[in-house]
C-alpha cells in the first residue's frame, strides 16, 4: 500500500466535519456512482481498498487519547493541559508529548438561513419555511488529509481526481447550498511518516477496533458513534455502532507492525449501508506507562 498526503483548499465554510469514515463513504458512493465493483463486498474483505485520515492541519496529529499521568506534566498543568488538542508530528513520533499544544484549526459560526417556499415565492415565519440555524465551520489553517491506498486499485491521480469531483458537489449537509466545496493536489513534498520502532501507534480516523483484537494487546480511547443510512418502513431505526474515536491509541502484540488496523462492516437493515471502520495508524516512542 501507498501513503500520500493530500492538500485541502476550501471554497466554502463546512456543516459536516470532514471525519476519515465520512470521507470514504462520499469516495465509496463515487465509485458505485460510476458502475464499479470496487466495494460491492468491502464488508466482507479482511484488507483496505483505500483509507482517509480525517482532515487534520498540517503537521499536526490530534493529542494521542492517553491518562494525563502519561503525558509527563505536573499536577498543576492539568487543567491548561487538557485544553490542548494538537501535537506536531516530530513532537509526536519522539516522545515530547508534554509538548500539545492549543491550536486554531477550526471556527464555528452558527448562520441562520431561510428556506423558500417555490409556490408562494416568500418565507414564512412558521412551519417548514421557517428561519433557521446551521452551525458553519471554517478552516483556519492549512487542511489535509492522509490517504493509504492499494496501488492495484488505484493510482494517485484517480483518487484526488475523485476527491475533487466531491469538492465540486459539497462534501456532508447542505452541499446544495454550497457548503462543503473545496480542491484537492497532492503534496508533493511529503514521503512517509518515520519509521520509529515502537510498539504503540495512534489512529487517524475512527476505527472498530475488535477486528484487529488478535493483534492489539492493550487501548485508550474516546468512543464514537455512527449510525447506518438505511432503515425499512416497518423499522424506524438505525443501527448504532460504536467506534473508537480518533486519536485512539493502541499498543500491538510483539512482532506486530502495522500500517493499518480495523475493518469495514455491514451496518445496513433493508439497503446495504457499508461502515470504514479501517484506519491509518502512525507508530511513536512511548516510555511512560507501559504497564499503565
Amino acid at each position: 500500500m501507498e501513503l500520500i498526503k493530500v492538500k485541502i483548499t476550501p471554497y466554502s465554510s463546512f456543516v459536516t466535519f470532514p471525519k476519515g469514515d465520512a470521507i470514504f463513504g462520499h469516495f465509496a458512493y463515487n465509485s458505485f456512482l460510476n458502475g464499479e465493483d470496487t466495494f460491492k463486498n468491502y464488508a466482507n474483505e479482511k484488507e483496505p481498498k483505500i483509507i482517509f485520515s480525517d482532515i487534520l492541519p498540517d503537521n499536526h496529529f490530534y493529542k494521542p487519547t492517553l491518562p494525563l499521568k502519561d503525558f509527563g506534566i505536573d499536577e498543576s498543568e492539568k487543567k491548561e493541559f487538557r485544553k490542548k488538542s494538537w501535537i506536531e508530528i516530530s513532537d509526536f513520533q519522539n516522545n515530547k508529548l508534554q509538548n500539545a499544544k492549543e491550536l486554531s484549526f477550526i471556527k464555528t459560526e452558527i448562520k441562520t438561513r431561510n428556506s423558500l417556499n417555490r409556490v408562494s415565492f416568500t418565507t414564512d415565519d412558521s412551519g417548514m419555511f421557517a428561519p433557521y440555524s446551521i452551525e458553519e465551520i471554517n478552516f483556519i489553517c492549512q487542511p489535509v488529509i492522509y490517504v493509504l491506498f492499494d496501488k492495484k486499485a488505484f493510482t494517485k491521480e484517480q483518487i484526488v481526481e475523485r476527491l475533487n469531483v466531491i469538492g465540486k458537489v459539497g462534501f456532508g449537509k447542505k452541499g446544495s447550498i454550497g457548503k462543503g466545496h473545496f480542491k484537492a493536489e497532492i503534496d508533493k513534498h511529503f514521503d512517509k511518516f518515520d519509521e520509529v520502532e515502537s510498539e504503540y501507534y495512534m489512529t487517524l480516523s475512527p476505527t472498530i477496533l475488535h477486528k484487529s483484537k488478535d493483534v492489539i494487546e492493550k487501548a485508550y480511547y474516546n468512543t464514537f458513534n455512527r449510525f447506518g443510512k438505511h432503515h425499512s418502513s416497518s423499522t424506524p431505526f438505525k443501527k448504532p455502532l460504536l467506534m473508537a474515536d480518533s486519536g485512539a491509541v493502541v499498543k500491538f502484540k510483539p512482532k506486530k507492525k502495522r500500517e493499518w488496523i480495523g475493518g469495514g462492516i455491514e451496518n445496513g437493515i433493508s439497503t446495504q449501508s457499508i461502515v470504514q471502520g479501517y484506519s491509518i495508524v502512525v507508530p511513536f516512542i512511548f516510555e511512560r506507562g507501559q504497564d499503565g
